[in-house]
């Protein structure tokens, strides 16, 4: 990702987190939209999942102009979700739920240009949670 990608992304994120629960919210719908057997996946306090959803996020958001902390962030990610043996199928309905929902949340807001730098940064960090 390059400078202008980052400030894209870091720039629009101001927008997003004063809607984090709404973002966190149309996250899990698009998910289990497109991957219905995901609901497996989560047990237990689900407004704590979304909770740490918006967390990350937002670390990434933080450091990705910081390639070392954003690779131990992504680190810590793909340690917590290893258990449940995450595929590119998995993890390419997840980003496409994301995009879905900046989309939902943000409305016009989010043109093409920062979309784009989006997907970059959400692949960026989604690319170590796949079993290979």
């Amino acid at each position: 990702m390059g400078p202008q990608q980052i400030q894209h992304v870091q720039q629009s994120f101001a927008g997003i987190f004063a809607r984090k629960a709404d973002l966190a919210e149309r996250f899990y719908v698009h998910l289990f939209t497109r991957l219905p057997e995901a609901r497996g996946m989560f047990r237990g306090n689900f407004v704590k999942q979304k909770t740490m959803l918006t967390a990350m996020i937002a670390s990434c958001v933080r450091n990705l102009d910081d390639p070392r902390m954003l690779e131990e962030i992504s680190a810590q990610l793909a340690q917590e979700h290893a258990h449940l043996d995450i595929g590119l199928r998995e993890a390419e309905a997840a980003k496409r739920a994301l995009i879905a929902a900046l989309r939902d949340v943000l409305g016009a807001e989010l043109d093409t240009e920062t979309e784009f730098a989006w997907a970059s940064a959400i692949s960026r960090v989604a690319g170590t949670l796949t079993r290979h």
